[in-house]
């Protein structure tokens, strides 16, 4: 890993084992894949025996061949850590073959990662994976991403958190959940993706419009939840999972088992998940009412074939959410008692009792995914999948007809298809082209709050790379047809029919220079367009969890974004490595939530009143990826930092809800192997996150409290893995808050009653198992 750059070029000369010269032009190209994590290798070496030539995978794990005849072939892939595959192919025409290997740490005591930052797209791009995700177990999907800079979260009380991209969240930010776009209701602030975290190995997010490839609403990013590629070998394998943490004695316990059957390519997989915690606790006062409870089911089977193969996954996502009784108030007076107090007034003891008001959300996911390999140069899929998403909220006050009926249900169903033909061509370009449409009907029962509606949208897309030696070159075109019938009660209960259509457009234009020494250059200049959801034209009601109450307006139109980012990447080096990416976002109609000066006063209750505004916007920042290794292998300083800007650039007045400035950073010293012991994989390291205070706030933004102070989180962790005859445990301990602060985060939609939670500690084990070789997890 050290010798990179490598050169991807085969390094005999090209004489068969007959002496005879080769040369029929036929070119044999590809990658070199990690199995499990798709991540590049390289450095592999990858030899044919018939032509007695070897090649080595460069630094983004590519490999290729020239002047080769027609035949069949054996491809002898090695690298260190890795068990050595062999592959044969019947090559009639110029190919193009990734190669995967299985990591192998039997092989090894340890394997030291020195340096694997690869960078293959020219937007902005962060990965979560490995040991920087397991540090996340426990965590809500939008805190772990936290962990990478750029992304912060929007928090509604201590255990509801969304991502938040560059400053955006809502439907600008689209997620993809084991590849199909998740659908809910995901227009609330304190509504939280329906997904289990646990059964990621991979959070990946695509930083500005992406909108070409993933839909065109995505204007602030996409982040892409990957669960591990299916079992490819026979043999059977999983692991089971304890978290227990201390701030709401919150317990979880996962399991996972999978395999793939002997003689025939038919692979499986199921997982599961419990969560249960009670009240969380700031420093000074108990947090009446936010426990939560979580319990999660997934399954898989597939059938692969080199020609084809199909796949069927589903899943279910229940939770019950508690929400802080003490932001649930009747008059307006108490409101403004409530904010100026600084504290609930209903504190109470510890309990796990989730009382009203709360919610009860079940997700479920069908997916149905086919391919069909086009000869050398590509594959079809085709993917099906249904989600069914209801919520339901039950408000302090039990309704007086029935106590045990929600006081709003919501259900929303979706369909959605995507026909894709991915090919990687012999002329050094790869893409991928295809349709999509999107089927969704929402209804609801009792309290209004967003309409009846149904929509349908059908997009078309194309995107192609080109890379040759040193540059690589993208682009990519959408055009998405969306039409949207409502049926919407005024607030004199007559019924209102409007139907909307929507044209909206999407592309990006993107080039990769690797000027060599170790630096990468990347620049990307992408257009998006995003139709304004139902709750932006017509929410008029409580917004239950944010304890807010919320107008749109129906005459709102699409936001048009134009993105430009550029990034400038230092990899492979043996101390330092790193990188920054800057980036302006341009936005015509931004739709926002303006919060009002007064509150409203209900028949429910008086609740923190906003509207939905439109207006032009520019978002502007920079994110900051660094490490340095102190002790080369040992001892490493990793840092993140990230500052978003934002302005109502018609008005110009400052956007409200726009994150501060913050910095993340670890010292972190691997301990490795320790001697005489059965302690493996050991480390330490301990850190803080620091964020400013959010000056850019003024009584427009905020006209019920000024932006909180700034703050800093002292956070540690060590794990190692123990070793039971031979049976390997792996056991870790984080802490984060550990100064116990009292503070309060500018983006928690309930920090007007509440402070933040205090010091808390996750213990985290988990048992491999191998069932039946030859597979791992």
């Amino acid at each position: 890993m050290a010798a990179l750059p490598l050169a991807a070029q085969d390094m005999l000369p090209h004489v068969g084992a007959t002496g005879a010269v080769q040369d029929c032009g036929l070119t044999i190209s590809g990658k070199v894949l990690d199995h499990d994590t798709r991540a590049p290798l390289p450095g592999a070496t990858i030899y044919i025996p018939q032509l007695d030539r070897a090649a080595i995978a460069d630094a983004y794990g590519n490999y290729h061949f020239h002047h080769v005849c027609q035949g069949t072939y054996t491809f002898k892939v090695s690298f260190i850590g890795y068990t050595t595959e062999a592959y044969s192919y019947r090559i009639t025409t110029s190919s193009v073959r990734d190669l995967q290997l299985h990591s192998d740490a039997a092989m090894l005591r340890s394997v030291e990662v020195v340096s694997t930052k690869v960078i293959t797209e020219a937007q902005a791009t962060e990965v979560l994976a490995g040991r920087q995700l397991q540090q996340t177990e426990g965590m809500a999907l939008g805190k772990a991403l936290e962990k990478l800079p750029g992304v912060s979260s929007l928090q509604t009380g201590p255990n509801v958190s969304k991502p938040v991209i560059h400053g955006m969240s809502g439907s600008r930010v689209l997620i993809l959940n084991n590849g199909v776009r998740h659908e809910a209701q995901q227009w609330g602030d304190e509504h939280a993706p329906e997904i289990d975290p646990l059964a990621a190995t991979e959070l990946k997010v695509v930083k500005g419009a992406a909108g070409v490839r993933y839909g065109s609403d995505a204007i602030a990013g996409t982040i892409l939840v990957n669960p591990s590629p299916m079992p490819d070998t026979a043999g059977i394998s999983g692991n089971i999972g304890l978290i227990g943490g201390t701030n709401g004695r919150m317990g979880s316990v996962s399991g996972l088992l999978q395999g793939r059957l002997q003689k025939q390519p038919i692979s499986w997989r199921l997982h599961t998940s419990l969560k249960k915690a009670g009240d969380s606790h700031t420093p000074e006062y108990n947090l009446k009412n936010t426990g939560f409870e979580e319990q999660n089911l997934a399954a898989t089977l597939g059938y692969n074939r080199e020609k084809f193969g199909t796949e069927a996954y589903y899943s279910l996502f229940h939770s019950k959410v508690g929400l802080l009784t003490s932001a649930h108030i009747n008059s307006t007076t108490d409101m403004l008692n409530a904010i100026a107090r600084g504290r609930p007034e209903e504190t109470g003891e510890f309990s796990y009792t989730i009382a009203r008001p709360y919610q009860d959300i079940n997700h479920h996911l069908l997916k149905l995914k086919s391919y069909y390999t086009t000869g050398d140069i590509g594959k079809l899929l085709f993917t099906y999948a249904f989600q069914k998403n209801v919520r339901e909220e039950f408000d302090k006050d039990e309704p007086e007809d029935d106590p045990n009926r929600p006081d709003l249900h919501l259900d929303l169903l979706t369909h959605t298809t995507e026909l894709v033909w991915e090919h990687e061509l012999p002329s050094e370009i790869s893409g991928s082209m295809g349709v999509s449409t999107l089927w969704q009907d929402n209804t609801y029962l009792w309290r209004k709050f967003v309409p009846f509606y149904r929509s349908f949208t059908a997009g078309v897309f194309a995107e192609e790379k080109w890379r040759k030696g040193n540059l690589q070159l993208e682009g990519g075109i959408r055009y998405d047809y969306k039409n949207m019938d409502v049926k919407a009660l005024d607030r004199d209960n007559n019924l209102n029919k409007p139907t909307y259509t929507f044209h909206n457009l999407s592309g990006s234009a993107g080039a990769l220079l690797d000027v060599g020494y170790h630096f990468t250059f990347g620049g990307n200049v992408s257009y998006a367009s995003r139709s304004p959801h139902a709750n932006e034209l017509f929410a008029d009601g409580i917004h239950h969890g944010t304890a807010s109450y919320e107008v749109g307006d129906p005459n709102m139109v699409s936001e048009h974004a134009i993105n430009t980012s550029a990034t400038i990447n230092y990899h492979s080096n043996a101390r330092l490595n790193g990188g920054i990416s800057i980036f302006n976002n341009t936005i015509y109609n931004y739709i926002y939530l303006q919060p009002d000066a007064e509150p409203v006063l209900t028949v429910f209750g008086s609740y923190l009143s906003y509207h939905y505004k439109q207006a032009d916007a520019r978002f502007y920042g920079a994110d900051l990826n660094l490490s340095y290794a102190l002790l080369l292998n040992k001892l490493v300083l990793d840092a993140k930092a990230s500052i978003v800007r934002a302005y109502n650039t018609q008005e110009d007045q400052y956007l409200p809800g726009i994150p501060a400035d913050r910095i993340n950073a670890d010292l972190e010293y691997e301990l490795g192997d320790l001697a005489k012991t059965n302690f493996t994989n050991s480390f330490v390291s301990v850190g803080g996150l620091m964020v400013a205070r959010q000056n850019r706030s003024d009584k427009q933004t905020d006209p019920w409290m000024d932006a909180p102070e700034g703050y800093f989180l002292l956070q540690a962790e060590a794990g190692t893995t123990l070793k039971f005859g031979r049976q390997p445990v792996e056991v870790s301990v984080s802490g984060n808050n550990l100064l116990n602060s009292v503070y309060r985060d500018y983006q928690n939609r309930l920090r007007f009653f509440a402070s933040e939670t205090a010091r808390m500690l996750l213990i985290r084990i988990k048992l491999p198992l191998y069932l039946k070789q030859n597979t791992k997890i």
